[in-house]
């Protein structure tokens, strides 16, 4: 194989290949990235590491075609290193890589490309158009409330419902739950003729990667569904991934539909009173232990404290409240990561007990968009 690459256009192509790339150093060929090179001028650029994949098509010149896997991070420096122009990739019979540009000259060794894993059949079943931006958002408020590595695989990842024009998003590791709704102008694809009606759940992984990918332009990405995949096609990247095929959890029975007290709450004020007390409930010098936050919604005010082996902390923050008066005390960690995903100035919040969890939601909801926050409370002593 002898091929001329452009280096920005080789570059734009193997850095979010890399995304796709495994790391466990099981399969060697899933460490590398596929290059196959065709005499029409194109090459396709492939990473899969058997749970999530890439797939874009570049132009090169080809001298001679070929098939072969170059391990990812090898080839990424070099690429990298290498100086700005045109820069040449040529295999030998022995598999070995000549990477060169001017005076500069790499050699490493290259993988048969037949050894590389068969790729999942890229052509969903269903599938819809949205934008890219309105898509970037539901994520962004969701992701902090993804579980890591849960016993109960469904909470590793969101889920998604369609439901005509209306996208639900749903995050809960647990603790903390997030809820975001959206009514937008889902396109249905061509074929289809019945309303929208889906149901799925996306690795968070595959999530965090995704964002790579999206921008907040109003043009859209393609989404289409396998039994297993889901595939997005991204301008001219296809980037898929398998989907978790447990049944997700009745989120709405872990709302509270009575609650007690309600508080209309600055969120930007709210913010700023946590940061500062993170300082004292996320230190963790002298190998201790994280401490809690104790939140006293008293009359018109919220008052904030909490001690830890290197200190204490107190703030207090005006607000609105009906109902009764409540102690709580939440994971300051978990109440920052919701506020800082929150998208409205003003915010209600919802208490039943110092036992059963706090909603957070916007104090006015727009009519095209809502979203709700759950976050459990810790025990605390009197």
């Amino acid at each position: 194989m002898k091929v001329i690459f452009e280096k920005t256009i080789l570059l734009n192509a193997i850095q979010p290949a890399l995304s796709c790339v495994s790391g466990k150093n099981t399969i060697p060929a899933i460490e590398g990235i596929n290059l196959n090179c065709s005499e029409e001028g194109k090459c396709v650029v492939t990473s899969y590491d058997l749970e999530k994949g890439f797939r874009c098509e570049i132009p090169c010149d080809t001298q001679k075609t070929g098939n072969y896997i170059l391990n990812a991070n090898k080839l990424t420096q070099i690429i990298k290193a290498m100086p700005s122009g045109y820069i040449t990739l040529e295999v030998d019979s022995n598999n070995v890589t000549r990477i060169y540009s001017g005076k500069s000259e790499f050699e490493i060794y290259a993988m048969n490309g037949a050894d590389f894993p068969q790729l999942p059949v890229l052509t969903g079943d269903k599938g819809f158009h949205i934008q890219k931006g309105i898509l970037k958002n539901m994520i962004n408020r969701t992701m902090f409330a993804v579980a890591q590595n849960d016993m109960r695989p469904e909470l590793n990842g969101s889920f998604f419902k369609i439901e005509g024009s209306k996208i639900t998003v749903v995050s809960c590791d647990g603790s903390k739950m997030a809820i975001k709704e959206q009514i937008t102008d889902i396109k249905r694809n061509e074929e289809e003729e019945s309303a929208l009606d889906m149901k799925f759940i996306i690795p968070g992984k595959t999530l965090n990667e995704l964002l790579r990918f999206l921008s907040d332009s109003e043009d859209t990405i393609s989404i289409r569904l396998t039994r297993k995949y889901v595939i997005f096609r991204i301008d001219e990247i296809i980037f898929f991934s398998r989907l978790i095929e447990n049944e997700y959890i009745d989120y709405n029975r872990f709302l509270p539909k009575t609650p007690k007290t309600t508080v209309k709450i600055n969120c930007e004020a709210f913010l700023a009173a946590l940061e500062r007390a993170a300082l004292v409930t996320e230190d963790q010098t002298m190998g201790q232990l994280k401490s809690f936050l104790r939140c006293n919604f008293e009359a018109n005010m919220l008052k904030i404290s909490s001690v830890s082996v290197s200190g204490k902390v107190y703030d207090e923050i005006i607000t609105e409240k009906e109902g009764e008066d409540i102690m709580i005390g939440f994971k300051c960690r978990y109440l920052l990561d919701a506020l800082r995903a929150s998208d409205s100035e003003m915010l209600k919040l919802s208490l039943t007990s110092s036992l059963m969890g706090m909603t957070m939601e916007p104090y006015e909801a727009k009519e095209d968009s809502n979203f709700t926050f759950l976050i459990l409370p810790l025990k605390i002593k009197d």
